[in-house]
């Protein structure tokens, strides 16, 4: 009797828990109907939470995302999600905390399991479904474009090794249905999601089903969690001592009896994928904040090609109480099948003294592969903006392109320093906008055969396209460039490309639908350094208003400044003649009036817009002026250091205080990708004279005084800005190509507050003057004096051209418009062409070579117009709405 008892418990244990539901059932379906979306529940026991992750793991901020920021139907829930390095945490985080506090919760370290499990146990105490992921990289690929459905519906999103492990938090959740990322086991019904295009056919339909319309696609690259495998390596190190190249009295003497530069051999050895880590220390940096001393560096490869130009001021100093102590610059590229003897070229600029000391330290890795992303993990927070805005992530791991072994081209991999790479790059950044394309007609609910119904569709209706990647991830377009090397940059890279619906077969360049090449829909690339830097970029952005409120009457300034050296003119036997021994074939830099006027027009465009503008005008706009000159120098490095104080000492320059404490900036001044500088010829023509009087004719006696003021990396990096935004006509400041970011201009202003900024990839051309002399076919004054009377007696300024037209019709759609950033720029540069493209010039600087006659006969330089409209690149948030005091927002 005992034994047929416990038979029948035993039968009871098995069979009762599958009729009450205790042995759980998975049932894995090929989608969900809207029926059963709409229908799913949850509940909360937080609202919204303050949150800051470790940036030691891209899965902590996809956990986090819907813990920061849910919908409740159509209402948004938001609090910040950061991203962290708690070990030394980034000025640009710390700054936000501080305008922002709340009581952050802080995920420094733990599985993401664990993490999981903890949070999610924590925030909610129900849900009907959630998003499980696979701790991997196809778990992550996938839950990159799939995490917002968490935010959209209010689920979480649990990152796991194996699902029984969290089995027992989806039963006390009460879990029916569960989204699946990676190769785990479902729980209740589960639809696996097989790939992103399934994830983002379904966002489509649930967006336009819960709210109505999507304006929104973020596209960007889950590749960029992940590191290249270092085989081999060798290192190198040099400390050498070298002259002072300022051209100043003693450093000249010097220089011409010890030599200009410093040369130093390296070996790379027979390694397919050869990466370049290289650190250049000024080990005399007493002075750099004083006086502005820095290094050059260029290294050349075996064939003499130049492979790297780069200087200490585009590098992170160290810095004490506010004083660099330290100079230096880290750079790194990467380079295929070039291996041989390459030569490095140090040159020293040291005001005060004739020599100085460096130390140049060259590791030579030997990597798996040339897909190493300059900005890293920034993907993480594509889920986090995108389900702000109630868009679409659009991830792809073949979105990156690097020169490789496929392709067979030797030397760096980036077209950006490899012309022969620029149309295999081109080909390929083609076949991700048919891609897009793809996706927009989806969106749009066209046939993506019907070209013309979606390029018209979003001409009416132009959405956003955030990239939130590195130009190695999500690569640019390589349009045509007259003036392309490789230190400036080959070609000219543009993400105009991903506006464009419709580019020519054949002729990118030019549109099928217009007469003029057009950008249906706005673009920006949402970027940092890294992660940390882009989550605080995208919390300035999302809680813009909580900060400008802070920050009182800031919103209602702008500054306006313009530097030296932006005006040309052909001065009669002067200019020949040095063209004649330099070899070149441009007009002088001479006072010409046009960038004065420049400036009074842009700023009377600003103040009709009710802001407060500050101009400044050559000197005046550079960063930081001289003090105490005496101190540090003798007459022997600066004849005269109470004049250049009076010229360009503190009491003088205002530029750099202007732009801190300004909402809108917009800078005219020459630059590289490291910098831009206001005092150019005027102070390089300053130091030794007569000498470096010259240097308006010939650029290489220039003293070097101008690099104190620049706006560079170095400088930059240390100042504190307002989330304001920046439009720079300057050459070569917006370049990202190939660089790391912590040497470029545009990054380091994104670190230090700014939030949007416009700069151009290349060089930007201008004509530099007013009118044709009337006695000498340009040169003259009359320009200038024609141009006043016509201000004073009509209010009429000249009319500007290249890149001052696009500033200004950004400003003013910005003002009368009240449009976002991205509108802004995608609306001035429609407008562009059809307002400049009939205007003639005598030159566009840098000339093309050997027509010094050029001056005699007016030309459109349409090539140059062209580079014109697809230079200017955004960076920051496209649906960013800045404030303007008209618009009260």
């Amino acid at each position: 009797m005992e034994r047929k008892k416990l038979a029948i418990l035993m039968a009871l244990a098995v069979v009762l828990p599958v009729l009450t539901g205790c042995i759980e059932k998975v049932k894995e379906v090929s989608g969900f109907d809207m029926e059963t979306i709409d229908s799913i529940k949850s509940e909360r026991n937080y609202d919204a939470q303050p949150i800051i992750v470790s940036m030691e793991n891209p899965f902590y901020a996809l956990i986090a995302t819907p813990i920061a920021l849910y919908y409740d139907g159509d209402t948004q829930h938001i609090e910040p999600l950061l991203v962290q390095n708690f070990s030394s945490p980034s000025k640009s985080v710390v700054r936000f905390k501080n305008f922002y506090p709340a009581s952050y919760w802080e995920i420094r370290d733990g599985s993401p399991e664990n993490i999981s499990i903890e949070l999610v146990d924590k925030v909610w105490k129900r849900s009907d479904a959630v998003i499980l992921i696979e701790d991997s990289f196809e778990g992550y690929k996938l839950g990159v474009a799939a995490v917002p459905l968490a935010s959209y519906l209010n689920i979480p999103v649990i990152v796991a090794n194996n699902t029984n492990n969290v089995k027992s938090l989806l039963k006390k959740l009460g879990v029916k249905y569960t989204f699946v990322c990676g190769n785990l086991k479902g729980y209740g019904m589960t639809w696996r999601f097989d790939s992103v295009e399934e994830i983002n056919d379904f966002m489509i339909s649930f967006l336009k089903n819960r709210f109505g319309d999507i304006n929104y696609v973020t596209m960007t690259n889950p590749l960029d969690i992940k590191r290249v495998k270092v085989l081999n390596e060798t290192s190198y190190e040099f400390e050498n001592e070298t002259a002072s190249v300022c051209v100043l009295p003693a450093q000249s003497i010097n220089a011409a009896l010890k030599g200009f530069f410093s040369i130093n051999h390296f070996e790379v050895p027979d390694y397919k994928y050869a990466r370049l880590k290289i650190d250049l220390i000024n080990e005399n940096s007493e002075h750099v904040s004083e006086l502005g001393d820095d290094l050059l560096l260029l290294i050349f490869a075996p064939d003499n090609e130049t492979y790297v130009y780069t200087s200490t001021a585009a590098g992170i100093p160290e810095v004490e109480n506010g004083d660099i102590v330290v100079d230096k610059v880290h750079y790194e590229t990467i380079i295929y099948n070039k291996p041989g003897k390459y030569t490095t070229q140090v040159l020293g600029r040291w005001i005060s003294t004739l020599n100085g000391k460096y130390k140049l330290k060259i590791k030579v890795e030997e990597i798996d592969s040339p897909l190493e992303p300059l900005m890293k993990n920034l993907s993480c927070m594509a889920p986090y903006l995108t389900a702000y805005h109630k868009g679409i992530v659009f991830a792809n791991t073949s979105f990156a392109f690097a020169g490789n072994e496929s392709i067979g081209i030797e030397g760096v991999v980036y077209p950006s320093t490899n012309e022969k790479l620029v149309e295999p790059c081109n080909e390929h950044v083609l076949k991700i906008h048919q891609q897009l394309n793809k996706l927009l007609a989806k969106i749009a609910n066209i046939s993506v055969d019907d070209l013309e119904a979606l390029w018209e569709h979003y001409r009416e209706n132009p959405i956003y396209i955030a990239i939130m990647a590195d130009p190695t991830m999500v690569p640019m377009y390589y349009y045509y460039n007259p003036d392309s090397d490789n230190i400036i940059g080959v070609q000219l890279p543009s993400d105009f490309i991903y506006g464009d619906i419709d580019p020519k077969p054949g002729d990118v360049e030019n549109n099928s639908f217009t007469y003029w090449p057009q950008m249906e829909n706005a673009v920006g690339r949402v970027t940092g350094w890294n992660a940390e830097e882009c989550s605080a970029l995208i919390a300035r952005t999302v809680f813009y208003n909580e900060i400008i409120n802070r920050l009182g009457d800031w919103k209602n300034n702008a500054t306006v400044q313009t530097g030296a050296g932006l005006e040309f003119q052909w001065v009669p036997i002067l200019t020949p003649l040095s063209n004649m021994l330099s070899g070149g074939h441009e007009p002088t830099k001479w006072p010409s009036g046009e960038s004065l006027f420049i400036n009074m027009r842009l700023g009377a465009d600003l103040e009709k817009g009710g802001y407060n503008v500050r101009r400044t005008h050559l000197l005046a706009s550079q960063r930081e002026g001289f003090k105490d000159l005496h101190k540090y120098t003798t007459r022997l490095n600066i004849v005269f250091p109470r004049f250049i104080e009076l010229i360009s000492g503190e009491r003088v320059v205002k530029g750099g205080k202007y732009q801190e404490n300004s909402n809108f900036i917009f800078a005219f001044n020459h630059g590289i990708y490291y910098l831009y500088e206001s005092g150019d010829v005027l102070l390089d023509a300053r130091g030794f004279p007569p000498v470096t009087w010259l240097s308006r004719f010939i650029p290489l006696l220039s003293s070097g005084l101008s690099s104190k003021g620049a706006y560079s990396v170095r400088y930059v990096v240390n100042m504190n800005f307002g989330p304001s935004v920046i439009f720079v006509e300057s050459c070569i400041v917006g370049r990202t190509d190939g660089l790391l970011p912590e040497n470029c201009l545009t990054q380091a202003y994104l670190h230090s507050g700014v939030n949007a900024i416009v700069a151009s990839t290349r060089v930007t051309a201008d004509p530099g003057y007013l009118e044709p002399g009337k006695i000498f076919k340009g040169f003259g004054i009359w320009g200038f004096l024609n141009a006043t009377k016509n201000l004073l007696l009509y209010g009429k300024y000249p009319e500007p051209h290249f890149g001052a037209v696009v500033a200004e019709d950004f400003i003013l759609d910005l003002i009368e418009n009240d449009s976002t950033v991205g509108m802004a720029l995608r609306n001035a540069k429609n407008k562009y062409l059809p307002k400049d493209a009939n205007s003639t010039f005598l030159w566009t600087p840098p000339l093309k070579n050997g027509n010094t006659l050029v001056r005699f006969e007016h030309g459109k330089y349409m090539d140059k117009k062209y580079v014109c409209l697809h230079e200017f690149t955004l960076y920051g948030d496209p649906a960013f709405n800045p404030y303007q005091p008209v618009n009260n927002g």
